[in-house]
């Protein structure tokens, strides 16, 4: 059962990685999109990057709620690689700013202490 729920949580914290790069695409493709001199054109973009990237972030904060349900019940010490991908992680979680900074802080002070 902890075996499924640690790749349940790696599985959806790797949305986070999904939403930085659909966000960072909409705005580069926005940024083409000036060029083109269609206001329009570019507003879609990066409307369209941010519902994306806020669809994406749903799941990769479920799953950190499981990762930190996890090393507050010490099972982070069980699996080798797993502490290591939760540090990743809320490295990524830092990015996203105001929430994911608090967020990204308190997964790295959790994952410090334990």
């Amino acid at each position: 059962m902890k075996t499924t729920l640690v790749y349940i949580c790696l599985a959806l914290q790797a949305f986070i990685i999904l939403s930085l790069i659909s966000f960072f695409t909409g705005i580069y493709n926005a940024y083409i999109a000036f060029f083109g001199g269609d206001p329009k054109l570019m507003a879609g973009h990066l409307s369209s990057c941010i519902v994306i990237s806020l669809i994406q972030m749903v799941p990769a904060l479920v799953g950190y709620f499981i990762s930190y349900m996890l090393i507050k019940n010490k099972r982070v010490n069980d699996f080798a690689l797993l502490k290591p991908a939760l540090k990743f992680f809320a490295y990524l979680w830092l990015l996203f700013i105001p929430i994911g900074t608090v967020l990204g802080a308190k997964l790295l002070i959790k994952l410090n202490k334990g």
